[in-house]
């Protein structure tokens, strides 16, 4: 029979091609913690997404799992109100069915990693729940208002888990909470989260207008004259790529930050930096796919990466993870030919706080 940890590595496969192939590089309990944080994480966004709950649906099952990360229930609880859902995914489905595994997993590793991965996940569900009961405007999408409601969003649903890596990145290492090390990384964790949710965004915006939702802010669409809904019409293709420029603006400043927070990681903690590296690389390189591209507004349409391109740069960041300059070069070029687009365009933070006052 399988273990709860083959469940884990299996379902980590099974619901993220991007992330999967990073944590299995993570030694030892790190890989654990991370692997049951990830997948913990999946099923906040599981009870997020399923379109057949009512709000009183999602509640319940936003404060059991809660019940069960702050240990007042047993996973079964929880595991009960998925009996017969539809609505979601077969494989969230069955790892929403299953937590007990995951919690048995987690609950292997070192009681500090166990604490991080509990409050973070719990700061994000909480996050996610308040952001649950927004209503849908008179365009009938849900839609964040301004660029600061966005990154309050982004807060709640990566940053938390940029500070969920970073205490477990700093157990893993022995550092001392007070080090110089330690503080820069907490400094730097919610850009490093922020800018992987916002390549995210911008690459899903027609999957999430299926949905109704949307995360491009209203102040930026109007802006531009349009509603939420529009940005799928191919008739304002223009316009509604002028909309979405200041969040490659902003997705950029945060992703160089996150580059920041990636070679903070002392260079002998060669696995951590590749798992940081890694998504990192491959997000700018989604963004340079996504730039300028009518994809992005077209319903079915996919703006990812190819494997070939995956594959090279694992190849280049195996071979350049100690040598920060090497790593600073490589990440420039990826964005060069886009960020020199983007130069003329209205990018800069004074332009997103123009567009919020609109």
């Amino acid at each position: 029979m399988p273990t709860d940890w083959d469940f884990c590595t299996t379902s980590l496969r099974e619901v993220s091609r991007t992330f999967s192939r990073p944590i299995e590089i993570l030694p030892g309990d790190l890989r654990k913690a991370v692997t049951c944080g990830y997948l913990l994480c999946r099923i906040v966004d599981a009870v997020e997404d399923n379109e057949s709950f009512s709000l009183s649906d999602r509640d319940a099952r936003y404060y059991a799992f809660h019940d069960v990360l702050r240990g007042a229930a047993p996973a079964q609880t929880f595991e009960r109100l998925w009996e017969g859902v539809d609505g979601s995914p077969p494989q969230e489905a069955r790892l929403c069915a299953q937590l007990h595994r995951v919690i048995g997993v987690l609950d292997q590793t070192p009681p500090e990693m166990q604490r991080s991965v509990r409050q973070w996940v719990s700061e994000m569900g909480r996050g996610m729940q308040i952001y649950s009961h927004r209503s849908a405007d008179g365009d009938g999408v849900v839609a964040p208002w301004t660029s600061d409601d966005l990154q309050r969003y982004c807060y709640f649903v990566a940053g938390t888990v940029g500070h969920m890596l970073t205490e477990l990145f700093a157990c893993e290492m022995s550092l001392a909470p007070e080090s110089e090390t330690a503080r820069r990384m907490g400094d730097l964790a919610e850009p490093f989260g922020a800018g992987l949710q916002l390549v995210n965004i911008l690459k899903d915006i027609t999957d999430d207008l299926q949905r109704g939702r949307s995360f491009v802010p209203r102040s930026l669409c109007r802006a531009r004259g349009l509603g939420n809904h529009d940005l799928a019409n191919p008739e304002r293709r223009a316009d509604a790529h002028l909309a979405v420029v200041p969040l490659f603006d902003l997705a950029r400043r945060n992703l160089d930050r996150a580059l920041d927070y990636a070679l903070t990681v002392p260079a002998q903690h060669s696995r951590l930096r590749l798992f940081c590296l890694l998504p990192l690389m491959m997000a700018v390189k989604t963004l340079g796919r996504a730039y300028g591209n009518d994809a992005m507004f077209v319903t079915e349409a996919q703006v990812k990466i190819g494997r070939e391109e995956v594959e090279e740069i694992i190849a280049r960041c195996t071979e350049k993870v100690a040598d920060d300059a090497a790593l600073r070069a490589d990440y420039e070029a990826l964005w060069h030919p886009m960020w020199r687009l983007m130069a003329g365009g209205p990018t800069t933070s004074s332009a997103l706080r123009e567009m919020d006052a609109a």
